[in-house]
């Protein structure tokens, strides 16, 4: 049987009222009586009806989510935003409230406005994805001086008053590709870092995997005949990315192993498909449409998995699970490094 207020009200012979204001610390009780309360609280293993009390608030849970938006040429962003409303399905007998703050990431200007408008929300909870190191920070700060819990997804800034980060390690999924690459190449090969994005010194975790790739080789004896390419392009349009892979093609040949530090692997693999480079290993991240036509193909050999959707999912529950039931999250919830080529593609699609 369920012990309920009442239970414990007869045992102490107080009002209900009175165990009610000592469960939740509030009212003026007197010492004595606040002891005998709890020592029957203890005795009876007593547990409040979380579950009932959240019901019954009036008050929407309000959850802000930051990140990019999606765009033909970038599918990724649409991911966590599915995991988050399945999690709000889910969820649907209490009262979460979604709303989109969505940015371009080649505009620092845009992230900006979208984060005052998202604060200008007064959200309990704010879900972001960082892409502008500093300007996140910035933003983290002035949700903690307004008391909103804030998560982050995909990428971990280290924010010291951040809920919990949710995704990947991305130093070792650096060491992941670096590894997978040397399957493919022989010694004294050239191999290219790509990275597609603006401004790459603000993009934490492409700078976490590039270390973590680098970190690999300096570990390997395959090493000492190797050379590491970088190549940093600014814009996510083909023509823009087909201009500098030429120009770099030019410069350097041998290139045996490509590597790319995001979701953008195929326009790579367009690319190599396009110039009869195919015998290229080429690895880069998730699992998005436009890369599986490239992985069946053959062209992209890996893709590191980083389950954008399970990011976003975890995230509105540790929202709701924090706010509205008292459950606090562990500082990190990482995500596996899922390894997906094209034998055992059939088992990560749905």
């Amino acid at each position: 049987m369920k012990v309920r207020i009442k239970d414990i009200a007869d045992r102490a012979g107080v009002s209900a009222g009175t165990v009610d204001r000592v469960i939740h610390n509030r009212g003026e009780v007197s010492e004595k009586t606040r002891k005998r309360v709890i020592g029957i609280l203890k005795e009876q293993h007593y547990e409040p009806d979380i579950l009932a009390r959240t019901l019954a608030s009036r008050h929407p849970l309000k959850v802000a989510v930051l990140i990019p938006f999606h765009t033909p040429e970038n599918w990724f962003w649409k991911k966590p935003l599915s995991g988050i409303y399945d999690a709000c399905s889910e969820l649907n007998h209490f009262k979460i409230e979604v709303r989109e703050f969505l940015y371009d990431q080649f505009a620092k200007g845009d992230f900006i406005e979208k984060a005052d408008e998202g604060l200008n929300y007064l959200p309990d909870a704010v879900i972001a994805a960082p892409v502008y190191f500093q300007e996140t920070t910035e933003f983290f700060s002035r949700c903690s001086e307004s008391g909103i819990h804030f998560i982050s997804v995909n990428s971990n800034i280290d924010h010291p008053g951040q809920l919990t980060y949710v995704g990947q390690d991305s130093r070792s999924s650096g060491r992941v590709a670096a590894q997978l690459i040397d399957f493919g190449v022989l010694k004294d090969s050239r191999i290219l870092v790509v990275s597609i994005a603006m401004d790459k010194d603000n993009y934490s975790h492409i700078l976490r995997r590039e270390e973590g790739f680098r970190e690999f080789w300096g570990r390997n004896n395959k090493a000492s005949g190797m050379e590491i390419i970088n190549l940093s392009i600014a814009k996510d349009s083909y023509p823009y990315i087909r201009r500098a892979l030429t120009e770099t093609f030019h410069k350097y040949d041998s290139i045996a192993g490509i590597f790319v530090t995001n979701s953008r692997v195929y326009q790579v693999a367009k690319y190599l498909q396009n110039t009869s480079r195919e015998d290229i290993c080429l690895v880069g991240y998730d699992l998005i449409n436009p890369n599986i036509k490239y992985l069946n193909s053959g062209t992209i050999d890996f893709l590191i998995s980083q389950k954008p959707h399970e990011q976003g999912y975890k995230a509105l529950v540790t929202v709701f699970n924090k706010l509205k039931m008292n459950k606090q999250p562990s500082p990190e919830q990482l995500i596996p490094i899922d390894i997906i080529c094209k034998e055992n593609l059939c088992c990560y699609q749905v």
